[in-house]
């Protein structure tokens, strides 16, 4: 029977190529998967620390909302509360009954935006309509600035049309740029996408020239 003895050198060498193979083992499964593990949860905490930063500026926000709450029951003003988003439906139902008096109208909105200053969502559109009367445009225009609903009338101009046979006024037209407000969704996330069934872009819903 044939026996072999390692010399010292290929001894050595067979103890080199075991600490490699237990290296390279230790890397592997070990090194590795700690480093994997470390990154997810360094992702874990960015996120956690995102949502906390988003949670603490809504509830920064919601203070100041109640101190101004506050500071206009003190002056004795009741103060209207704000819709939930998306308030579409709602407020495109409030405006066509304001507006069904008028000879004409038509509206048009932009997609609905998230407000980094206060923290609302923001409906920004122009409405314009056809009276007969100046008073009839003061009164429908007061009725969407004070409605349930509440906005901020950025523009409001009244013209008279007149008739070609008189000098007289035939009808009044308004043109109002308005914005309407609404709480920001649960998620903080504003749909942009037009036609769509949440926070759409109105305009395709307020064609309604008469």
């Amino acid at each position: 029977m044939l026996s072999y003895t390692f010399s010292t050198r290929e001894k050595i060498m067979l103890v080199v190529f075991g600490v490699a193979l237990l290296v390279v083992a230790w890397y592997q499964f070990v090194f590795v998967n700690i480093q994997n593990q470390i990154t997810s949860v360094e992702s874990q905490i960015s996120a956690t620390e995102d949502q906390l930063s988003a949670y603490q500026t809504r509830a920064a926000n919601l203070e100041k909302m109640r101190e101004i709450v506050d500071s206009y029951k003190e002056q004795g003003i009741e103060p209207t509360l704000l819709p939930q988003y998306d308030n579409t439906q709602s407020l495109m139902a409030y405006l066509h009954s304001v507006l069904g008096a008028a000879q004409s109208y038509d509206m048009s909105f932009d997609n609905p935006g998230l407000s980094e200053d206060d923290g609302t969502v923001h409906r920004s559109g122009a409405i314009r309509f056809d009276v007969g009367s100046y008073e009839e445009a003061r009164k429908m225009a007061e009725n969407i600035a004070h409605g349930p609903y509440p906005c901020q009338v950025d523009a409001l101009s009244i013209g008279a049309k007149k008739s070609r046979k008189s000098s007289e006024a035939s009808s009044y037209t308004a043109n109002m740029q308005v914005t309407f407000f609404e709480n920001p969704p649960a998620d903080s996330k504003v749909s942009a996408e037009k036609d769509s069934e949440g926070g759409q872009d109105l305009s395709v819903m307020m064609d309604w020239d008469k």
